[in-house]
């Protein structure tokens, strides 16, 4: 009996917080960003994607789910109201700017270059971090990693809206290599129709630790509905059954 009564407490209490306003409800923006969230076929899929699929289904809403250039996804839930962004690099600067819901796991940097043996082309496998600072490095505008890479003393720093404009550039000579999260740039390889073996891994210069974050405004109420249906997820054996489909190598 008290455990019948213990378990109705939570039923009622997720369902009284899933009843606040529309307006006061997270609404969540990303980019394209393998293997967190990616289109396909005009589709979205990926981890994030389905975790908050699941974690929507928990508390009784359907996904409110948006797709921007991704500085745009954090200069909103950074300045406007009730907005969610994933997967977002927590750090020293972003730290007062955001609440941090949920912890998505720690994402290694690392250099990436086309694979070749013309002559001239730095091998970015084996080159070193002095190499590296000459050459012509891509990220995605708007990521944490330009902090980085300025604090390395890269200068030569190129700007892409996502990872697919990033890999086409790289692949027709307009970087020399890219500066990304090890998993999103090896799903993105993967997804955006590349092979993993025309491309090479070099220097980790870092690693991050991305979670789903949040606008500072959004109510203590709401964090807690999305912590508590995570935490069910997580009970019933679907975030790893998530982290084994989209998380392979781990």
């Amino acid at each position: 009996m008290k455990k019948f009564i213990f378990l109705l407490a939570i039923v009622l209490s997720l369902l009284c917080q899933a009843q606040l306003p529309a307006d006061a409800q997270i609404k969540w923006v990303t980019a394209e960003l393998p293997p967190y969230l990616w289109l396909q076929h005009n589709a979205p899929q990926g981890y994030v994607y389905e975790l908050i699929v699941a974690m929507s289904a928990q508390i009784g809403r359907k996904p409110d789910l948006s797709i921007y250039p991704w500085a745009r996804a954090v200069k909103m839930t950074k300045e406007g109201r009730n907005y969610g962004v994933f997967p977002l690099e927590r750090t020293a600067e972003r730290e007062t700017s955001y609440k941090w819901l949920i912890h998505l796991g720690t994402a290694p940097n690392r250099f990436f270059g086309k694979r070749s043996n013309a002559a001239g082309v730095v091998n970015i496998e084996g080159a070193s971090l002095e190499q590296l600072r000459g050459l012509r490095v891509g990220i995605v505008r708007g990521s944490s990693l330009e902090k980085e890479l300025h604090a390395q003393n890269f200068r030569n720093i190129q700007y892409e809206k996502d990872y697919q404009s990033l890999l086409k550039l790289l692949q027709l000579g307009g970087l020399d290599a890219i500066y990304s999260g090890y998993s999103i740039m090896t799903s993105a390889i993967e997804e955006y129709g590349f092979r993993l073996e025309d491309f090479t891994t070099g220097l980790m210069m870092g690693s991050g630790e991305l979670y789903m974050a949040t606008s500072l405004n959004v109510s203590d109420e709401e964090e807690r509905v999305w912590r508590k249906a995570y935490e069910a997820l997580q009970k019933d054996g679907t975030v790893q059954k998530l982290r084994k489909k989209y998380f392979s190598w781990e």
